[in-house]
């Protein structure tokens, strides 16, 4: 038996491929799924309910560069069968594709998107909002998903002194939306649960089509917990995401929506710091100021440096007042040696110095008219040095 080496049995299943003419030109019917660009290449495949087919669209291709198509929509491509060698899988060479309406998939989400939007379940009035320091995380999706790897790396990262509370759950497939239900529930009803993140990575539409269920939605429209809803990629929308109190475009995305990363409270605490310092300096400088005049005043009211401040008034008033004194007692001595003067002018006894006397009758009284004095009379005669008796014998009129 002849054995052949992978790619000599791939390169001749291509080139049967390629001698097929019924495959060269092939127009087929199916519903898109995980439709992506990459490299101005489109990737995507159709499918109906029992089988699905790859498909690619080369940016060299007219239609490329405006070909864009939604998971559900159901369209005909027309192109060449051919295999991937690298991958060991056949797809087809898109030369056109044209929609014929939307699959039955896709129209139920619709409708049931439609159903739940009248009822009220999507209100954006109703969003609860997300805790910022959430201290316990609850989190729903596949054991062996990517999801929860990169919730928690993410969490890790940015937040590590939270908890998580990990409810693993069929993230596909049958009884998928009944245990994520499960998992939304038993996590809501953890008093202690602040946040609950349910989701999982990308996938087909169908493949994330568990949560379109409209028991799973009922149930987190229901929850007492705020939900963030991180399923698939960024393109990818589910009805989960309509409800979620937060949606979140990827799972990633989904544990970074339910905290703040250890950086930002770091730099929240830096700036909280500095604004502290800030006003505690502020508040130093302005109760400083204060203090200075409460010094002041202090100093001013001081009874001690009242007393000092009276004691050297009370010497400059007496010094001042002995100096009044010493001017009034040189004032009156001036006064008084004036008076003194005038005095000895006026004396009697300075004018009976200069050799005047003063003459006195027998009653004592002063002489001053010969025609008080008659001859015979006794008359005393005051000098500076005594008196002298005599009589009058003769009076004489001085006119």
């Amino acid at each position: 038996m002849t054995t052949f080496k992978v790619k000599e049995v791939s390169k001749y299943i291509s080139n049967v491929l390629r001698r097929d003419s019924f495959l060269s030109n092939i127009s087929v019917e199916g519903e898109v799924s995980n439709f992506k660009k990459s490299g101005g290449h489109s990737y995507f495949s159709i499918k109906d309910d029992e089988a699905m087919l790859k498909c690619v669209v080369f940016k060299t291709i007219p239609i490329a560069q405006s070909l864009n198509l939604t998971d559900g929509q159901k369209v005909v491509v027309t192109g060449t069968i051919m295999t991937y060698e690298k991958g060991s899988y056949y797809q087809i060479l898109c030369k056109n594709v044209e929609e014929v309406g939307r699959g039955n998939l896709y129209e139920q989400f619709l409708a049931l998107k439609e159903k739940l939007s009248k009822e009220g379940l999507f209100n954006s009035e109703l969003k609860k909002p997300i805790p910022k320091f959430p201290k316990n995380i609850g989190v729903v999706t596949a054991k062996n998903g990517a999801a929860i790897r990169d919730i928690l790396n993410t969490l890790r990262r940015r937040y590590r002194i939270a908890n998580i509370y990990f409810y693993p759950a069929k993230v596909q497939g049958i009884g998928a939306s009944d245990e994520i239900a499960l998992g939304v529930k038993y996590l809501d009803s953890l008093d202690f649960i602040d946040t609950i993140i349910v989701g999982r990575g990308g996938g087909s539409f169908e493949d994330l089509n568990a949560f379109n269920d409209e028991n799973l939605i009922r149930t987190i429209f229901n929850c007492k917990k705020p939900v963030i809803s991180a399923v698939g990629h960024e393109i990818d929308t589910m009805l989960t995401d309509y409800v979620a109190d937060k949606r979140a475009a990827t799972p990633t995305a989904g544990a970074e929506l339910s905290s703040v990363s250890m950086d930002e409270i770091k730099e929240f605490l830096n700036q909280a710091e500095k604004k502290l310092n800030k006003n505690i300096l502020e508040e130093i400088s302005a109760e400083k100021v204060q203090l200075e005049h409460f010094k002041k005043e202090l100093e001013y009211y001081n009874p001690a440096n009242r007393i000092t401040t009276l004691k050297e008034n009370l010497e400059n008033l007496k010094k001042s007042l002995d100096e009044k004194i010493v001017s009034i007692f040189k004032y009156n001595k001036q006064l008084l040696d004036f008076k003194r003067q005038s005095l000895e002018i006026i004396n009697p006894n300075s004018i009976l110095d200069r050799g005047y006397s003063i003459i006195y009758n027998d009653k004592n009284e002063i002489v001053k008219d010969i025609k008080t004095v008659n001859v015979g009379d006794s008359l005393k005669l005051k000098v500076s040095n005594g008196e002298i008796i005599s009589d009058v014998k003769e009076i004489i009129d001085g006119n």
